[in-house]
């Protein structure tokens, strides 16, 4: 008997599209690391080293990444589902392989938690689940709880205006007894619309833990690119440089003295010219950079070309792309492979290279 994580990675990130047109929501990366990574390897700290992912959408390029980025002696097991079984519904369908206590996490969130001290919180409470909880501005977006002495007394999934009785929030971390999934008995199924319910009605308390560390819902572009700066502030470093300020991670080993590089993530095998500024940013691998670039609170992925005298703020530019001199891109998502002509100006939008259909995904 050992104890198992389970990392919940089969949903389509719709509020991402188009980036998750070409890339699963999980392996979006956040400062060098696929967002799923940091779950993983928060499990991994905790001493849980074997998993199992659930999948459906792109799993095999799921797969792929999980297995490049997992830990060398990381166990991991992925179970494809055909169909959407439901967040409750897709550890139901992998019971046979959980003999003791399972800690569930969704891969698409950005999590940076102390594992330990959750499942040390659920074993000294003998419960038989336990959900992770975090404090959020504005809860109309999530499922909030009424916590009394460390048990939850109800919940509320996407409160209306004037409806939210709490700023606590499902972080959607759950510490769960085996016995639990019997009251799962149909597929789909979900944990906080009917599991959780059900368990209340039938007397079985189910205990919060408020969360130390790292939570963001990473479902727009925007909360990507915060991520990224999250992260970079949390690991990165101050470099004695006059011309690199903050906290950065950097990879590359150009020469940057020509460059001011603010609270940012620089990957590998760049080629940055002149008088070039990187603020809140994240470069990533084998992308050029042209003179005199301006990049702000953005994320240019790899092999990406960035031409002179270009400005880009608040926007994610996805892989390979080539954005001509002189061009100008604010808040807006540039699908992979796209060239654009020199003098550009996007303001405000998604471009992709096709249209892609649900059919399609």
């Amino acid at each position: 008997m050992s104890l198992k994580a389970v990392v919940m990675a089969g949903g389509k990130g719709t509020r991402l599209r188009p980036i998750t047109y070409s890339i699963p929501k999980p392996l979006v990366p956040i400062a060098g690391k696929p967002c799923v990574s940091y779950l993983m390897d928060s499990f991994y700290d905790a001493g849980i080293k074997d998993a199992i992912v659930t999948t459906g959408y792109k799993f095999e390029s799921l797969i792929n990444g999980i297995i490049e980025a997992k830990k060398p002696d990381q166990n991991v097991l992925f179970s494809v589902e055909r169909e959407p079984a439901g967040t409750a519904g897709s550890v139901k369908l992998i019971s046979n392989f959980i003999d003791d206590t399972i800690v569930v996490g969704s891969g698409d969130i950005l999590y940076d938690f102390d594992i330990k001290s959750i499942i040390d919180f659920h074993k000294k409470k003998n419960a038989s689940v336990t959900i992770v909880l975090t404090r959020v501005d504005d809860p109309s977006q999530f499922g909030i709880v009424d916590l009394k002495d460390d048990v939850i007394t109800r919940f509320l999934e996407k409160p209306a205006a004037g409806e939210a009785f709490s700023n606590i929030v499902n972080a959607g971390i759950y510490v769960i007894e085996p016995e639990v999934l019997k009251y799962i008995d149909k597929i789909p199924f979900d944990f906080a619309k009917e599991l959780f319910p059900r368990l209340m009605r039938h007397g079985t308390p189910i205990y919060g833990y408020l969360g130390n560390g790292t939570w963001l819902d990473t479902g727009r572009p925007n909360d990507l690119i915060k991520g990224n700066q999250i992260m970079v502030n949390k690991y990165g470093f101050k470099y004695d440089s006059k011309n690199i300020t903050g906290k950065n991670i950097i990879k590359t080993t150009s020469d940057l003295s020509d460059d001011i590089i603010d609270s940012s993530y620089i990957g590998t095998n760049l080629q940055i010219g002149k008088n070039t500024v990187i603020k809140g940013s994240a470069i990533y691998n084998g992308v050029v950079l042209g003179n005199n670039v301006h990049i702000e609170d953005s994320i240019i992925m790899d092999a990406s070309r960035i031409m002179d005298n270009t400005v880009i703020k608040k926007s994610v530019i996805m892989r390979n792309c080539v954005i001509g001199e002189d061009s100008e891109i604010i808040e807006s998502v540039i699908s992979p492979d796209l060239d654009l002509h020199g003098k550009s100006r996007v303001y405000n939008v998604s471009l992709a290279s096709k249209i892609i259909t649900d059919e399609q995904v």
